[in-house]
């Protein structure tokens, strides 16, 4: 019989992401706290990088993030586009990440992607939900910030948003380092 615990593992993980998503992801969203988007974007990173570096089996991830977006559909967070391209996105990010770099690197790499691709997120969101004239008034809106252009203010976010996954992402990995060890297994 071949060992399950990856996939169980995967599957737990999952479901701890989407639960934190319908309750602490609603919280926010009703609260209309800002960055409530990064906020959850970390939570989820530490969830898959954990499970990465606790499971190094290519697709534990995405079996994660798929019961994620299961759990973040049929809950009381209901079916709403942002969250769950977040979750989409972030998943692949997280996946491709790893398939592409080692330990640490592939931690902030997967950050830098999952996270930094939140502010583009939201105008294609935007875009998709309220049409061209809500993309362009989201972009108007953030181009008045200073009277600087609306593209350098979006790379602006991008930067700060990557940067933040960076940093998350090597918590993440140095956190789920911590539990090997106290596990008794190699970090």
């Amino acid at each position: 019989m071949k060992d399950l615990r990856p996939w169980t593992h995967a599957a737990l993980y999952g479901a701890l992401w989407g639960a934190l998503e319908a309750t602490a992801g609603t919280a926010l969203h009703l609260g209309r706290v800002p960055f409530r988007g990064e906020i959850m974007g970390l939570i989820g990173l530490v969830c898959l990088v954990c499970l990465r570096r606790l499971q190094p089996r290519v697709g534990v991830v995405l079996v994660a993030g798929t019961t994620a977006i299961f759990l973040k559909v049929f809950t009381l967070g209901g079916l709403y586009p942002g969250p769950l391209v977040g979750i989409a996105t972030q998943t692949l990010a997280v996946e491709l990440a790893f398939l592409l770099a080692r330990g640490p690197w592939a931690a902030a790499l997967g950050g830098i992607i999952a996270l930094g691709t939140n502010p583009v997120q939201r105008v294609i969101t935007a875009w998709i939900v309220g049409g061209t004239e809500a993309a362009t008034a989201v972009l108007r809106a953030v181009g008045e910030i200073g009277g600087v252009r609306a593209g350098w203010v979006l790379v602006g976010f991008v930067g700060l948003a990557a940067s933040i996954g960076a940093v998350g992402g090597v918590g993440a990995w140095r956190l789920a380092g911590r539990v090997v060890r106290r596990l008794g297994g190699r970090a």
